[in-house]
């Protein structure tokens, strides 16, 4: 293992113990962060194994769907799809992460704060099974089985 990779695997390695520490003790925005960080790094880690050049800086949903399009030919979603479900989880992450404090449906209800609560923990279950999948599709395309 290379200087590089080894640095690489360093930070990886403490990616997932942060991600599960933080599931572990409920520190569900640091652990949705965490997720989307993952899956960001494993979806461009296809594209460049794929040959395809991605911007440094593209949003989250445009990783997604140029993945998606390496992936099966085709930029479109459908239920099931893996991709489908992290756009679906994308738009969950952004609720909990940018939309802490926006008023919404259940803003003036009593269980307010214990509705955005589940929300957070939902979120942060998903993204975890997400994790996983997306880190075993990038094992298999870079064994050169996808």
């Amino acid at each position: 293992m290379t200087t590089k990779q080894v640095g690489r695997y360093l930070r990886y390695k403490l990616a997932f113990d942060r991600l599960d520490e933080a599931l572990e003790k409920g520190w569900l925005l640091e652990a949705i962060t965490l997720e989307e960080s993952i899956i960001t790094d494993r979806l461009l880690s296809i594209l460049k194994i794929k040959g395809e050049s991605s911007p440094t800086r593209q949003s989250f949903s445009n990783v997604i769907a140029q993945a998606k399009k390496v992936m099966t030919g085709s930029g479109e979603t459908a239920e099931g799809d893996l991709f489908h479900e992290l756009d679906q989880w994308r738009v969950d992450r952004n609720a909990c992460i940018h939309a802490f404090c926006k008023l919404d449906n259940h803003a003036y209800a009593d269980n307010s704060a214990e509705l955005f609560s589940e929300q957070m923990w939902e979120t942060a279950k998903k993204g975890r099974e997400l994790v996983d999948l997306v880190k075993y599709l990038s094992q298999e395309v870079k064994a050169g089985r996808l």
